[in-house]
């Protein structure tokens, strides 16, 4: 028997993330304005739920058993990931900056569910699962009623290049055939962001397009809005959206969506002796009631892809063999 009501309360709280995160998917889809993905109701009240139901389930020997309440949710959490993963719901990248968040609140969410048993229900009460069942609902309707914040932020990466200004400068204008050895590895490439497979430039000036190439048939454009010659270069950043729905990426991190857009970037030159500081920045949107997580995530996989470029950069400098036109 308490193996049995363990395993319930498992596939019971997996098969509740699930449909939580089909529901949010769907109405976002639909814009229906109370089931973002993107929202406390859903990173929030679901996981917390999720606890709930999961121990609910159990005996009254699980519920005094740590083991159980405090990790025992982590297993539903953990069958929706990789069912999600399989089955092409959510992403790699997706999960990865969910579960951070999911883990400790369903844990905190089997401590509420372990106390409601054992202070207000002898046995497993279905009816009182279902109260904490329309959590993330309810919280989805206050939450509508409060407009998503915008907020604006600028990450820059700089790396020290053992080159002259002036032939830093010639190797940024045209990038070819970014190969995958070239990069360095990074978590967020591991997770399934594309990588850059080139850079090339229409008129290096002012109005020139910067045309840039990504994995998966990914294209932006750069369009130059500044060009001080070996000091810096500015653009603004144009997805291409087509591209984007070609490729299958995660709606809910994909660049120039609803949340998140990356909206300019800059390249900037500074010498140092005979060698030369190169540093890449860019500015993006992002629009949530959740821009401190969201922001923290942005950051670091900015950060990542620009360290991975500089790198790529830096190497084909200083070894000589940089393609670039």
């Amino acid at each position: 028997m308490p193996f049995r009501a363990q395993v319930i309360g498992f596939i019971a709280g997996a098969a509740y993330a699930l449909a939580c995160a089909s529901l949010f998917s769907i109405g976002e889809r639909a814009s229906v304005a109370v089931l973002g993905f993107v929202s406390l109701a859903m990173i929030f009240g679901t996981p917390l739920a999720v606890g709930v139901v999961t121990v609910f389930f159990g005996t009254k020997k699980q519920l005094k058993t740590e083991p159980f309440v405090l990790f025992g949710p982590w297993l539903s959490v953990l069958g929706w990931s990789a069912i999600s993963i399989v089955l092409a719901w959510e992403t790699m990248i997706c999960v990865a900056m969910l579960l951070p968040v999911y883990l400790p609140l369903a844990t905190a969410g089997g401590l509420i569910g372990a106390h409601i048993r054992e202070t207000c229900c002898n046995k497993t009460n279905y009816g009182a699962t279902a109260c904490i069942a329309v959590l993330p609902l309810l919280l989805g309707l206050v939450e509508f009623q409060v407009e998503s914040p915008v907020a604006q932020r600028t990450v820059s990466t700089e790396i020290r290049v053992l080159a002259p200004v002036e032939e830093v400068w010639a190797a940024l204008p045209n990038v070819d055939d970014i190969r995958t050895r070239e990069l360095p590895w990074t978590l967020s490439h591991a997770l399934g962001i594309p990588r850059p497979v080139s850079a090339n430039t229409r008129d290096f000036e002012v109005g020139g397009v910067r045309e840039i190439v990504w994995e998966k048939g990914i294209q932006f454009e750069e369009k130059i809005t500044e060009v001080e010659e070996n000091t810096r270069f500015s653009y603004d950043v144009f997805a291409d959206e087509q591209s984007m729905s070609i490729a299958g990426l995660d709606t809910h991190v994909v660049v120039g969506g609803e949340y998140f857009e990356v909206e300019s970037g800059e390249y900037a030159l500074r010498r140092d002796g005979q060698a030369t500081i190169l540093t890449l920045s860019t500015s993006y949107r992002i629009t949530s009631n959740l821009n401190w997580y969201g922001t923290f995530w942005a950051n670091f996989v900015l950060d990542d892809f620009h360290t991975a470029v500089l790198t790529m950069l830096r190497d084909r400098i200083e070894s000589g063999s940089n393609r670039s036109k």
